[in-house]
């Protein structure tokens, strides 16, 4: 079982590797195009991309001309994010908690991608999810990337893959359809190291739960889609990315 705090520990060099092999810079504009239409961006515009992970997205949407604030708790992700892009004009990344994110009135767009929300309690995601509205200016976009509690409902509770050569990862899941919560648990397999376990834990909101959170933080629902290709959410789509507009 995940530690409540799991996050603190979890994203560390060790996962930075894993993460870097598996997004191809072709995948990484693919899906900062979807943003940049769907958030109806143009140059100048102020994005704040949290958690940004190591910098990804928001030095891609930087070097189309966005003033880009890159926020994360991890130390590995930031110090990696700051070494791939130093001192870029219209670049910034900090080191902080999503739970105490205080930026109000300041953004045309806030993005939160590769499933990096709910991972607390459900008052807790609630609060997260109102500071990310708070952020927006009026008319500004939120895009939030993650997934359909629906598909994941049906997956083997234990599966095995290799995100890199050399590499193995088995994975073994619980899921809580009553609460949405999927706890897993990380078996990585090395070539040469002793095998690492590591565990976390997702809460995952079906659409109505969605647009009903939206609403309660004063956010207007717009579109849910499936993929990053902006095809339309259905019941048996993997992903489940929300957009929604600030009054």
């Amino acid at each position: 079982m995940a530690a409540r705090e799991w996050f603190r520990g979890f994203f560390d060099d060790a996962y930075l590797a894993i993460l870097q092999s598996q997004r191809s810079a072709k995948t990484t504009r693919l899906e900062v195009d979807f943003l940049v239409e769907t958030m109806g961006l143009s140059r100048g515009a102020r994005i704040l991309d949290v958690p940004c992970g190591y910098g990804r997205h928001s030095a891609e949407l930087a070097r189309r001309g966005m003033d880009v604030v890159g926020i994360d708790l991890s130390p590995a992700m930031i110090r990696e994010a700051r070494r791939r892009w130093p001192a870029r004009t219209g670049l910034r990344f900090e080191r902080g908690d999503m739970r105490r994110l205080d930026r109000r009135n300041s953004f045309d767009g806030v993005a939160c991608l590769f499933t990096s929300f709910g991972y607390f309690n459900e008052r807790e995601n609630l609060a997260v999810l109102r500071r990310m509205a708070a952020a927006l200016r009026p008319g500004g976009t939120l895009v939030i990337d993650h997934r359909n509690p629906a598909f994941y409902s049906k997956l083997p509770s234990r599966s095995w893959s290799q995100p890199d050569t050399g590499s193995f990862i088995l994975e073994e899941r619980t899921f809580d359809r009553r609460s949405g919560v999927i706890e897993t648990t990380w078996i990585l397999l090395r070539r040469g190291e002793r095998p690492r376990r590591r565990a976390f834990r997702v809460q995952f909101w079906t659409l109505p739960q969605w647009r009903r959170a939206l609403e309660r933080v004063g956010l207007r629902f717009v579109r849910a889609c499936g993929s990053f290709d902006g095809s339309q959410f259905r019941r048996t789509s993997y992903q489940l990315i929300v957009v929604a507009e600030r009054a």
